[in-house]
């Protein structure tokens, strides 16, 4: 393990306030060799969360971008930096995102795509990893097996390279809609077989998140073991991420895993 590769900043509205330079102290602190801020991009349609902070600001991504490259230019001697973003796959918006993706090319290398809204049929974009007491609601309206399904359909279409050559090629927290599985009683319906499958023929590779470990209702990482060594498998390559939103969390638990990225 040389890097990390998915971690938020102080522009995140649900992040710490951290200065981004902080994360890279700890990074190096750690010997780690690589560094790739990944922050939540924009979102091109109203944030339907309670609190309405899934996301950076559009105006302060300028401001993101230049104190990446600064801190990339000033470290350059100690640790390679790079400057991405976690991209939320929204189906319906696919011309919107690619619009905003083709403005920043050279983050497209660097940036994670990520699903964590459906579009459910008559009630519009649902983020499934608020927190356990709105995924318990919307299970309850909608039903575990239709949420279920709509993940496994929206990760298939985030898998199929929906911005062409403008698709981050790195899928993020690839078992998200797991992350209250401890606080429900059913059992995982995901065909994972058919989306690793996606995975590999579209040459995508895995977001190794490490964040999991301490979801109280989930406690692995994203994906879990049995999950990665099936991906290891197929010869899917794993990108080591902490997803860490404050700097103590750089290359938290990266000592359990099982392959180097």
């Amino acid at each position: 393990m040389t890097g990390d590769n998915h971690v938020h900043t102080h522009f995140c509205p649900h992040g710490s306030e951290d200065e981004m330079e902080a994360y890279i102290k700890t990074a190096l602190s750690k010997g780690l060799k690589q560094l790739t801020f990944t922050e939540h991009a924009p979102l091109p349609i109203e944030d339907t969360t309670p609190q309405k902070d899934s996301a950076m600001r559009a105006e302060d991504v300028e401001a993101y971008l230049k104190r990446g490259e600064d801190l990339k230019e000033k470290y350059k001697e100690k640790i390679t930096i790079n400057t991405g973003f976690e991209i939320d796959y929204l189906e319906g918006m696919e011309e919107e995102t690619k619009t905003f993706l083709q403005r920043y090319p050279e983050t497209v290398p660097h940036s994670i795509l990520s699903v964590h809204f459906l579009k459910i049929p008559d009630s519009g974009y649902f983020c499934i990893d608020y927190s356990k007491e709105e995924f318990l609601k919307k299970m309850k309206e909608t039903g575990y097996e239709k949420l279920t399904t709509l993940y496994e359909e929206t990760l298939m279409k985030a898998l199929a390279v929906p911005y062409g050559k403008w698709t981050p090629k790195r899928i993020g927290h690839i078992t998200l809609i797991n992350k209250f599985s401890e606080a429900h009683d059913h059992q995982d319906t995901v065909n994972w077989e058919v989306i690793l499958e996606q995975v590999k023929n579209n040459g995508y590779d895995l977001d190794y998140n490490f964040a999991g470990i301490d979801k109280p209702y989930y406690k692995k990482t994203y994906p879990d073991a049995a999950l990665v060594e099936r991906a290891v498998k197929k010869g899917i390559w794993l990108v080591y991420g902490s997803d860490a939103h404050q700097s103590k969390d750089i290359g938290r638990y990266f000592e359990r895993g099982m392959n180097n990225g």
